[in-house]
C-alpha cells in the first residue's frame, strides 16, 4: 500500500498530476492531507519523512520519496506494465524534458500570474523581462509545434504528459486560460483529461 501526503488541495499541480498517474496504473493508496495552514508539514513526524517540509510525499513501505518530478517518475517506473515511461534512453529523456518543461515553465509562470492576482502587486517578470502570461503563452506556442506532430510527447502516452497536462489544468482552472488559441494543444488537453484515471481523479 502506498500513502500519498499532500495539501487539502488535491487537485493541485502537483498533487493531481501524481494521482492521475496512480489511478492510470491501479496503484491503491492512501491520501493523508498535509494541512499547511496549522502546520502540518513542520512537525517531526513529517520531517523525517521530508526534512525540507514540503509535499507531496510518496511513502512506500520504509521508502519515503518528496519531490513531484522524482514521485512521478518512481510511479512509472514502479508499475513497469502500464507502459507510462519509455523503455529507451531517448525517450526517458524526453519524458523528463517535458516534465522539467512543466515545473519550470507553465509552472512557475502560472504561480507568478496568481500571485499577482491574489495579492495586487506588480506581475513579476522574468530574467528575459517577460510578463507571466506571455511567458504562459510562449510555453503553449512551443507545446502546440511538438504536439501537433504527434498523438503524445513521447509517441506513447507517458508521465510527460501527466505532467504537462496537470500544469495546462492549473492554468485554465486558476487563471481562466484560453487554450482555443493553440487548437492542437486543447485537443491533447480534451484527450488526455477524459481518459477514466483522469475523470476519477479529478472527482476525488
Amino acid at each position: 500500500m502506498l500513502t500519498l501526503y499532500g495539501p487539502l488541495n488535491k487537485n493541485g499541480v502537483n498533487t493531481l498530476k501524481l494521482r492521475a498517474a496512480l489511478e492510470e496504473v491501479g496503484a491503491a493508496y492512501t491520501y493523508v492531507t498535509v494541512d499547511l495552514g496549522k502546520g502540518d508539514h513542520k512537525k517531526p513526524e513529517f520531517l523525517g519523512r521530508n526534512p525540507h517540509g514540503k509535499v507531496p510525499v510518496l511513502v512506500d513501505d520504509d521508502f519515503s520519496l518528496p519531490e513531484s518530478d522524482a514521485i512521478l517518475f518512481y510511479i512509472g517506473e514502479k508499475a513497469d506494465a502500464a507502459h507510462l515511461l519509455p523503455s529507451d534512453a531517448r525517450g526517458r529523456a524526453t519524458a523528463l524534458r517535458w516534465m522539467d518543461f512543466a515545473s519550470t515553465g507553465l509552472y512557475p509562470a502560472m504561480s507568478d500570474a496568481v500571485l499577482a492576482t491574489q495579492s495586487g502587486e506588480p506581475p513579476r517578470k522574468s530574467p528575459s523581462g517577460e510578463l507571466p502570461l506571455d511567458r504562459i503563452e510562449r510555453a503553449c506556442r512551443v507545446l502546440e509545434g511538438e504536439i501537433a506532430k504527434r498523438p503524445y510527447l513521447t509517441g506513447e502516452y507517458s508521465i510527460a504528459d501527466i505532467g504537462v497536462c496537470a500544469a495546462l489544468y492549473s492554468i485554465r482552472e486558476r487563471l481562466g486560460f484560453d487554450l482555443t488559441a493553440f487548437p492542437a494543444t486543447a485537443a491533447y488537453f480534451e484527450r488526455i483529461t477524459t481518459r477514466p484515471a483522469w475523470k476519477k481523479a479529478l472527482a476525488g
